[in-house]
């Protein structure tokens, strides 16, 4: 039987407590850096979620797809888009990303800030803060229209 030195068994019992306290922080980004540093931005209504592995096994991915109203910035992405998620639900494995959009059900109407990524997918630009929910053409989080919104992306653009 080995025994453990009592300082190195302390620091590792510390270190993992420690471990599981570490959280992501979202960085507080305003209407106008969302928009500015968004690659696009849409006004969409979610049609799909699904969730997948990456291709090594070592990540899961949700899909979340989409029909295009509307856009008002960047190139045109088309009547169809499918945004990938960091985390999801395959099987009986629960991967959680902290401050990914949890306002992406189907049927659901947002407004996506949207830049692409190397996978090849676009994905949300301010995680939480760049998925906006539509109500009835408002914009509860901003207390503002959707066409307040879209005069608010033509003064802002660089």
């Amino acid at each position: 039987m080995r025994v453990v030195p009592t300082r190195l068994a302390i620091s590792l019992i510390a270190l993992l407590m420690l471990a599981g306290t570490s959280s992501a922080v979202l960085m507080d980004l305003s209407k106008e850096d969302l928009i500015n540093n968004a690659d696009g931005i849409v006004l969409a209504v979610v049609q799909d979620v699904s969730y997948a592995w990456a291709e090594d096994h070592s990540q899961i991915y949700t899909y979340v797809t989409l029909n295009v109203s509307d856009q008002f910035k960047g190139e045109s992405v088309g009547p169809t888009l499918t945004v990938q998620i960091p985390g999801g639900k395959v099987g009986d494995i629960t991967q959680v990303t902290s401050d990914t959009p949890k306002n992406l059900e189907i049927g659901a109407e947002v407004i996506l800030h949207l830049f692409m990524k190397e996978t090849g997918y676009y994905w949300i630009y301010g995680w939480e803060k760049g998925s906006l929910n539509v109500e009835n053409e408002a914009i509860p989080d901003y207390m503002m229209t959707v066409n307040q919104f879209r005069q608010l992306v033509e003064h802002t653009v660089k």
